[in-house]
């Protein structure tokens, strides 16, 4: 078993709030736009576009009909973006704990686009009011298996762990020999992924996970599991990580 003090859990707790109020400090103040708002626009034929900032994999699964996918991390030379800059151009993502539309707004903003907003009530406000939503894609509804960080490790040299952090999480620390593949990419580059191993997908806290393995059992991949908790689950936990 790790060794763990006392201390563990309050480094990581600074470091998270070091982390994630250093990353909003200089953040630029970029308009909301609320769910009634946002229908009354979309029903009045506006023109606009609204932009998924998730990933293509989150995308399929389930998005509010008629709008596009522009992934936080692939916001430069996206072929979804407006042409003309000036068009109203809305980011959009599960709701105000999810950052990724307020990063891919920032980034378009920095692209030269000057009429940027961010429905920040997200997807989760549009369907509790029962708006129009669509699935891209049908995925497999499977029994995704969860296992604890001690779980995780104590098999760690007889399985493949996925990590589909973002750059920013990762800034909190590795886990030793994982195969690195960012959610956003994942439609991409999974046949890197061997098929003749347990993959156990970690995130950074539990939240990305189900959707990975859904997908990847849709690719055939028939021995896929999670990790409860995260890599922020396994810090806690005092297990090793690389930085």
């Amino acid at each position: 078993m790790p060794n763990r003090t006392p201390a563990v859990s309050s480094i990581l707790l600074l470091t998270l709030f070091i982390f994630f109020t250093g990353s909003r400090a200089f953040a630029v103040d970029i308009p909301f736009i609320s769910t009634a708002d946002l229908k009354a626009k979309m029903d009045a034929g506006e023109e606009l576009v609204l932009a998924d900032a998730l990933s293509s994999i989150e995308h399929d699964e389930l998005t509010i009909k008629g709008s596009v996918n522009i992934p936080a991390s692939q916001v430069e030379g996206n072929a979804n973006l407006p042409a003309a800059k000036d068009t109203l151009l809305v980011f959009y993502c599960k709701g105000p704990k999810c950052g990724k539309s307020r990063i891919a707004a920032e980034k378009a903003l920095k692209l030269g686009y000057t009429n940027v907003m961010v429905y920040n009530e997200g997807l989760p406000a549009w369907a509790q009011h029962r708006y129009p939503l669509e699935k891209k894609a049908s995925y497999p509804a499977i029994d995704v298996t969860r296992f604890s960080p001690d779980q995780v490790h104590g098999m760690k040299d007889s399985i493949a762990i996925l990590d589909i952090r973002g750059a920013k999480h990762k800034q909190l620390g590795k886990i030793d020999g994982a195969t690195e593949i960012v959610l956003d990419d994942l439609n991409k580059e999974y046949a890197a992924l061997p098929r003749d191993k347990k993959i156990i997908i970690v995130d950074h806290a539990s939240k990305q996970v189900v959707v990975a393995a859904k997908f990847l059992s849709m690719q055939g991949y028939d021995d896929v599991a999670v990790m409860d908790g995260g890599v922020a689950a396994w810090i806690r936990a005092g297990l090793p990580v690389n930085k």
